[in-house]
Formats: structure tokens, C-alpha cells, sequence
């Protein structure tokens, strides 16, 4: 049924623009490549490329990296870990502060932000009768007074409602098996746990995350309020606790010191610059220092990633056009409570309160994740906002980045994947500003379906250490990377290309736009002029850019002067893109905004359709992808439960969201119709009229939205071109 904007498709998209979400290239992508090619060159720069890849020490990024994992002192319990706003990420702070300094940074400053406390000093379970004790790792929220709490232990089960049925768990601490890759994250266990009166939250892992060891603890953000205590134990001593249970030992008691404090932590974002020849435009180098455990990869390789490019640069003589500035943020894993948007706090808190005049001056951003491992693959990848596709796919022509990836088999992929919101460049993005980040298992290479990646092994565990380090994909994040920058820093232009931001607007189906009365002529008309516009300021980018090098030494600073004013605009169009065109689903996947209604589209008709010939099972096989699969939840959980969960999704709800302000849906309610299927499943020929009734209200309800989005989407590609 899906008919896209073929036509318009085939006339705008570009080679150049190829990112995860693209999958087809335009008959015109040649002649526009070819016109492309004759501007772009990296000879005027190249050799102070070459010269920083041959700079790179790796010995230095190795020892950082190792340093910041490993030195206790900048630890906050025996397990390691250094959370928002706690002493281990203030001492930190001050060493990577004096870090900075130490390479011939300038300017180094340690910059508070507001965030949410958590500070997490250790936790004990023992239980009487028994040689148990364990020391459980706590999420954030509250722990307990220092006599913890001594109540009967249950074992629930999996933590779903049914694993409740016949249980007494009020006031008593409940074991749950969790599974946050394939079933739900924390917070609906939690719920679920609130919902019969529990006291405390025991967890471990059934499948998901944590699989290197059968030892480790693994802990993701909480994405809810502060409910109860909650910790999470080792599969082994699951095992270990479990056959005391069934042994009659029953008489837990748990004790938790963590403290959480809502907006009266100070977290430090830890800046230092290279300075430019000019201060009016800067390139920003950033990671996060707060981890779980010991956190080798994540992210202490990141800081490590980004200082290593700064020293690279000033040991290979590179005096850059605008500022490098090396950012290192605090309060990425978790720094909000109350909400599913609690990451990357300490980034938000950057670039919208304490520095918002970077939105406008910064002409790239570089953040890094987990950027020290081996995925297998044979091939490196670039991952960035669209708009930034194109230099890539010029670089990799010039074979300008072809020294950085030296040691890999396959070399570079032409082409890019779109960001996500997995880290602090969401954060930056929201404000308008476009960056890069390192892949990292996204695009792993030959593995099964049913073996585990990195980040199902070694995330957020003990296993995230220094025996994962690779130096050939340190080495290449850094010498790439750096790369980039000295192509973005030292053309006067910006090489944004605004076309392929256009791109991401042809995929919209015209079945549901005519049916939602959306005059598709006027969508495609309104992208067609938007291309066209973006067309245009990309060519003059690339003519300045072409004089610029052209011209002799005393004409230079004039064309960067006239350059400026053209990234101050090129600049504001992009954030408009941000604010008009980008859309989350739940809080991971970031689309165009009508795709979030057109993808409930399509699964609610699909479970109307099944419906309608009488097929529930058919029907509860689509209905759980609803709202991006948050309906899932109902298939597992109580009602009131879910309905907390989605209170933090729905943007119907008076819930700031952070990042996710503005960019979120307002969601199908087909809960209670969805659970009433699930009742009835079991029976004969049911009758789901009602149901079903549901189904379609929900349906016309989402078209009307749909519509509007789309009717707003026309109206900024209109006032964008005027």
C-alpha cells in the first residue's frame, strides 16, 4: 500500500545523501556528483591532514582512557561508577581539567551545570538462616535509612502481571527477572511492582543485557520517578538467592545508600580550547565522563577519543581557521528524574542554559560513544545529522580520509547512518547544531541474528573494561574524525547540505495523505521549491568555498568574512529544520514528524484488517507495534502501569520532556481495547466489535493528527523558501 513521492523522489535525492534511511539514488545523482566533484578539493588542506593522522599518539589515548576507568580515586563505591552530580564526578572533572591544560589546551574551564543527584555508596542483602550476602548495584532513585528494610523476599517471575496473580508481595520485597532488550525496560517492572504494593525491587538478568558473564551486574537509566528502592543482582547470585528461598529462608533484608536529589546536583561540563584564528565560529570535540562501573569504553575512551584528536592537532603544528573546543560532559547515563528523557542532561544544561550562543557559532560537532571496540567489521562507517552526508562521500572521492582507515579491509562506506538519540549529540541538535559520532554495533559485522553484540555482552557491566580495548578502531575514530574536522574547519563555507534534509521529507504516502485531505500537490510543490532553495545556497556555499582557495592571501579574509554571514544563515535554516521536520518515536528513533502517525497508520489498519475477517491472533500480532511498540506494554504489564509508562511518551501530556520537547507524538489510546483482545484470545469466535470500534476511532483520530503535522510541514517548507 505504501506509495511514496516516487516522482519527486527521483528528482531530488542525491548520491551524496545517502544515509541509513535512504534506499534509492536518483537518475540526476551522476551529473550532480560530477558538479560537485569539480568544486571540491582537499588539496589546499591535505597535507595538514596527513600531517595529524601520521600525529596521533595512541599510547596517550590508551593511558587516558585507562586512567579514567581505573584510578579509584575518581570512583564512587567499590564497583567503580561516577554518576550526575556525585564527589567521584566532581574529582574527575578536576583531573580531566588539568588534562587539559597539561596538552596546551587554553582557556580550560570547569562549567556547573543544575542536574539531579545520584550518588550510589554501595548496598547489602543478606538473609537470615542463610550465608547470603550479596552487594547489589542500586538504580537511581532513593536507597534506604541505614537499617534497610527487612521484609519476606518473593520471587515473581518475570515481574509481568500475571506472575503477580495469587501473590501477597504488600510490603515485601519482590525478585524479578528482567529482560530490557526484548521485553521492557526497568521502569515497567517497577510499576508493575507499585501496583501491588511492593516495598522493594530485587532484580537480575533473564536475557538481554549482561550476557559476558553470568557475574556481572548491568544497570540502564530508570526512566520514572522515584518509586521504591531498586538494585539489581548477579545471574550467579540469582541462582545463589533463590535456592535459599526455595529452602525456606524467606527474611530479607536489604539495604541501600544511594541518594537521589532532584535539581540540587551541580554536574561540570570540562571545556578547553584550541584556539582559532577567529573566535566568531568554533568546532566542538566532546564525550562524557559520568559511567557505570568502570566504564573503559563508555566513555572513557570518548574522552580519551576527543582529547587525542586536540593533542594530535598541536603536536602536528595545526593552527585551525575557528576555535577546537574539547568538551567533556557530565551527566550523560542519567541526570533527570520523572521522565523517559533522562539522559544527556549535562549536555542540555550546556548548550541551552550556560552556553547558548554556541547554537549559532558552532560549525560541527564531534561527540564519541564506546569508541575503542571492535564490532568485526571489515568496513568503518561515519554516522552524522543528513546534512553532513555529503562531505563525507566528498572526502572519501578525494581520498582525503583513505590514510585513516589504512587498516581496514573494505576501507570506508560511502555514505553515513543518521544520528540517533543514544547520546549528547541530541542534546546539540535540538539547539540546531549538526554533528558527527562514531558508529559503534549499529553495523556490526557477520553476525548471526542470534548472537549477541557488543553492547547485549558489555554494556553498562563490569565486562566494560580495558580487555575490550582495539587500538585499530580508537586509532581510526581519531585519525577520521580529526580528518573531518580540519575539511569542515578549514573551508570558510559551511559543506552542510541542506538538500538532503529536504530529502528526508519525500518519504511520505500519498493513500493516507489524499484520505486525511492533505492536498499532496500543494506537499509536493512546497518540497520541490525547498529542494530547489537548498540547491541553490548549497551551490554558493561551494562557489565561496571556490574563490576562497583560489584567492591570494590579502582576498582571503574578505571571502571568510562574506562566509560567515553565509553559515549564520545556513545555520538558522538547519535549526529550523530541528524544530519543523524532526520528529521521536518513543524516545530512540528519530524520523521525519508525519512518519510517527503514518507508522501508527499503517499498524493500526493492518489490525483493523485482521479484525474485520475475525483473526485476534492476527490482530494482537500487529497491535503491539502501536505508538513505536510502547503498546507492548499492555501485553505484559496492568493497565495503570502502562498508562505511567506512556504518561512520559505522550506529548498530549504535560511532561517536559528535555530533548524530547516538541518532537514527540500524541499517542493512539488503544490500551484497554488492547488487553480486552488479549482476555478474549483465548476464546471462540469473540466478540470484538467493541474492540474494534476502538481501533477505529483511535485510527480516524491519529489521521486527523497526521494531517496536521503534515499541513505544518508544508507551511515551514513554504516560510523556509520565502
Amino acid at each position: 500500500m505504501k506509495k511514496t513521492l516516487s516522482v519527486l523522489l527521483a528528482a531530488v535525492l542525491l548520491a551524496g545523501c545517502t544515509t541509513a534511511s535512504s534506499s534509492a539514488a536518483s537518475s540526476s545523482a551522476a551529473s550532480v556528483e560530477e558538479e560537485t566533484e569539480a568544486v571540491f578539493s582537499t588539496s589546499a588542506y591535505q597535507d595538514q591532514i596527513d600531517a595529524y593522522v601520521n600525529a596521533v599518539d595512541m599510547d596517550y589515548a590508551y593511558n587516558l582512557a585507562y586512567t579514567l576507568s581505573t584510578d579509584t580515586s575518581m570512583h564512587e563505591n567499590a564497583l567503580g561508577f561516577r554518576n550526575s552530580g556525585s564527589d567521584a564526578e566532581h574529582k574527575a572533572a578536576e583531573f580531566i581539567a588539568e588534562e587539559m591544560k597539561s596538552i596546551g589546551l587554553t582557556d580550560v574551564e570547569m562549567v556547573p551545570v543544575t542536574v539531579d543527584k545520584w550518588q550510589f555508596n554501595g548496598a547489602s542483602l543478606t538473609l537470615e538462616g542463610s550465608e547470603i550476602a550479596l552487594e547489589p548495584v542500586s538504580y537511581m532513585v532513593n536507597g534506604t535509612d541505614e537499617d534497610g528494610i527487612t521484609a519476606e523476599i518473593v520471587d515473581v517471575g518475570t515481574g509481568f502481571a500475571a506472575d503477580y496473580e495469587g501473590l501477597d508481595v504488600e510490603g515485601k520485597i519482590v525478585l524479578v527477572g528482567v529482560d530490557q532488550w526484548n521485553e521492557s525496560w526497568i521502569d515497567g517492572y517497577i510499576y508493575e511492582a507499585e501496583e501491588h504494593g511492593a516495598a522493594a525491587i530485587v532484580s537480575y538478568d533473564l536475557d538481554g543485557y549482561g550476557r559476558a558473564s553470568s557475574d556481572d551486574h548491568q544497570i540502564q537509566d530508570i526512566c520514572c520517578e522515584d518509586v521504591m528502592p531498586t538494585v539489581i543482582i548477579t545471574r550467579n547470585e540469582y541462582d545463589e538467592l533463590k535456592a535459599e528461598i526455595d529452602a525456606g529462608h524467606t527474611l530479607c533484608t536489604l539495604t541501600v545508600d544511594s541518594v537521589m536529589e532532584e535539581n540540587s546536583g551541580t554536574s561540570y561540563n570540562v571545556i578547553g580550547y584550541i584556539k582559532g584564528k577567529s573566535s566568531d565560529q568554533q568546532i566542538i570535540f566532546s564525550g562524557h565522563y559520568d559511567m557505570y562501573f568502570t566504564g573503559f569504553q563508555d566513555d572513557c575512551s570518548a574522552i580519551a577519543t576527543a582529547m587525542a584528536m586536540a593533542k594530535g592537532m598541536i603536536d602536528s603544528g595545526y593552527v585551525p581557521e575557528n576555535d577546537i573546543v574539547v568538551v567533556a560532559h557530565g551527566a550523560e547515563e542519567w541526570g533527570a528524574t520523572g521522565t523517559e528523557f533522562d539522559w544527556t542532561r549535562g549536555a542540555w544544561e550546556m548548550i541551552h542554559t550556560a552556553h547558548p550562543e554556541w547554537a549559532e557559532k558552532t560549525l560541527a560537532m564531534f561527540n564519541f560513544e564506546l569508541s575503542a571496540f571492535d564490532d568485526g567489521g571489515d568496513q568503518f562507517a561515519v554516522s552524522c545529522v543528513p546534512e553532513y552526508s555529503t562531505l563525507v562521500c566528498n572526502l572519501i572521492d578525494a581520498g582525503a580520509l583513505d590514510n585513516a582507515v589504512s587498516e581496514y579491509s573494505e576501507g570506508i562506506m560511502y555514505g553515513t547512518y543518521d544520528t540517533t538519540t543514544m547520546e549528547d549529540g541530541v542534546s546539540y541538535r535540538d539547539m540546531g547544531v549538526p554533528y558527527f559520532i562514531n558508529v559503534t554495533d549499529t553495523c556490526a559485522g557477520n553476525r548471526s541474528e542470534d548472537e549477541y553484540g557488543w553492547t547485549q555482552l558489555n554494556y553498562h557491566t563490569e565486562s566494560d573494561n580495558a580487555s575490550t580495548y582495539s587500538e585499530k578502531v580508537m586509532r581510526a575514530n581519531i585519525s577520521v574524525f580529526g580528518s573531518i574536522a580540519i575539511a569542515v574547519d578549514q573551508s570558510p563555507a559551511t559543506m552542510l547540505d541542506l538538500r538532503c534534509g529536504a530529502n528526508e521529507l519525500t518519504w511520505l504516502d500519498e493513500d493516507y495523505a489524499a484520505e486525511a485531505g492533505v492536498d499532496t500537490e500543494e506537499y509536493r510543490d512546497a518540497l520541490t521549491a525547498l529542494y530547489d532553495y537548498a540547491d541553490e545556497i548549497y551551490a554558493e556555499g561551494a562557489e565561496i568555498n571556490e574563490r576562497y582557495f583560489a584567492a591570494s592571501d590579502e582576498e582571503k579574509e574578505a571571502v571568510r568574512e562574506e562566509a560567515e554571514e553565509y553559515n549564520k544563515k545556513v545555520h538558522e535554516i538547519f535549526k529550523t529544520y530541528q524544530d519543523e521536520f524532526v520528529g521521536i518515536e518513543f524516545s530512540s528513533d528519530i524520523v521525519t514528524k508525519h512518519m510517527g502517525y503514518e507508522d501508527n497508520l499503517v499498524v493500526l489498519d493492518d489490525t483493523i484488517a485482521c479484525l474485520e475477517e475475525g483473526d485476534v491472533e492476527g490482530a494482537l500480532g500487529n497491535a503491539w507495534m502501536i505508538n513505536a511498540v510502547t503498546e507492548y506494554n499492555y501485553y505484559l504489564f496492568s493497565y495503570d502501569a502502562v498508562q505511567k509508562i506512556e504518561y512520559h511518551v505522550d506529548a498530549d501530556e504535560d511532561d517536559y520532556k528535555w530533548w524530547g520537547e516538541n518532537k514527540g507524538y500524541v499517542l493512539a489510546h488503544t490500551g484497554e481495547a488492547t488487553m480486552s483482545l488479549l482476555a478474549k484470545s483465548e476464546e471462540e469466535n469473540p466478540d470484538v466489535s467493541e474492540e474494534l470500534a476502538v481501533y477505529k476511532a483511535e485510527r480516524e483520530a491519529q489521521l486527523a493528527l497526521y494531517k496536521e503535522t503534515v499541513e505544518a510541514e508544508i507551511e515551514a517548507m513554504k516560510a523556509l523558501v520565502k
